[in-house]
């Protein structure tokens, strides 16, 4: 089965031109009809951690057997919007049905950071409902794993319901079966009278950041990780690698001014880390080994100290070994 009904040739230009692309059918009938049986068993796919926010309800989407996943997506995406193939990850995969009392013209968001590209799958989406982009103005990407902490950030005047009101707003009409791409972190965008409408979200990037796990091939390296560090060989000629589920690296200032150094993994609480760990999260780019990390962080010092704290992270999640 496949799940994308055309060439992505015909788009890549059209995406680095004006910033997204809306294909009519772009969905196959096969893979719709698949989107419809499984929207019909929704409440038992339901995410609890988004159970009861906000205006829709959000589930996992489970690929059939029978399509090339993830393959078929990262290929046409890359194909379109000019992402690295071989470094893709897939960080969404979520179904969102609207409730039937959705807002009518609720605020613009931008999607959390690992959405460099977004790409929704219209299922069932009422004759007067819209998907609303803002493409043009502020367009700098959200650097937070969630809306809401974007939304905490900004000040005053750069809350969108201020910021957007002099900007350029893309209203695309879309139907059963179209595909609509575009940079889901950079782009504010809302569903406008999305009452009961139903939606296929993915979000791809290829910097390899997958806070929520979803990426089919994440557990597995985070397996290797554990493997190799219980193994116990050949680990300096290892490249370590910030994991796909690091959150933040933070310092911290109590309010007796007192600073620490913390990291957190995606969903779980923060965790202390040395001044030779944070050096080391830093240079971890995924091409130096773990010997050069070692020799850079250590400058002359104790190699074997600054090993012991660096596998460290590895154990905790903060870093992957390739």
């Amino acid at each position: 089965m496949k799940v994308f009904d055309f060439d992505p040739a015909d788009y890549r230009s059209q995406y680095q031109q004006q910033g997204y692309v809306h294909i009519r059918e772009g969905v196959t009938t096969e893979f719709h009809d698949y989107l419809l049986k499984f929207v019909a068993e929704l409440a038992s796919h339901r995410l609890a951690e988004l159970a009861g926010k906000g205006n829709k309800e959000q589930a996992l989407l489970e690929f059939p057997d029978d399509v090339d996943y993830p393959g078929e997506l990262y290929d046409v995406i890359a194909a379109v919007s000019g992402l690295n193939r071989e470094t893709m990850v897939l960080s969404e995969r979520h179904i969102k049905a609207y409730e039937a009392d959705a807002k009518p013209e609720p605020t613009a968001h931008k999607d959390r950071y690992p959405s460099q590209v977004s790409v929704g799958l219209s299922i069932k989406i009422p004759e007067e409902s819209t998907l609303v982009l803002y493409p043009h103005d502020h367009v700098a990407p959200n650097p937070f794993n969630s809306a809401a902490e974007l939304w905490a950030s900004l000040q005053p005047d750069e809350q969108p319901d201020v910021a957007l009101k002099n900007a350029r707003e893309v209203e695309l009409d879309d139907h059963d079966r179209d595909v609509l791409i575009f940079p889901g972190s950079a782009t504010w965008h809302l569903r406008r009278r999305g009452a009961n409408a139903v939606n296929l979200y993915l979000k791809f990037n290829d910097f390899g950041s997958d806070p929520l796990g979803e990426d089919p091939s994440t557990a597995g390296l985070r397996e290797r990780t554990l493997s190799a560090l219980q193994a116990g060989d050949g680990l300096d000629a290892l490249v370590p690698a910030l994991s796909r589920r690091l959150d933040t690296v933070e310092h911290v200032y109590t309010r007796g001014w007192a600073e620490s150094l913390q990291a957190r993994i995606y969903g779980e609480a923060p965790f202390g880390i040395t001044q030779a760990q944070f050096e080391a999260l830093r240079l971890a780019d995924g091409r130096r080994s773990l010997a050069d990390v070692l020799s850079e962080v250590a400058a002359g010092g104790d190699v074997e100290q600054v090993r012991r704290e660096v596998l460290g992270l590895a154990e905790r999640g903060a870093l992957d070994l390739l």
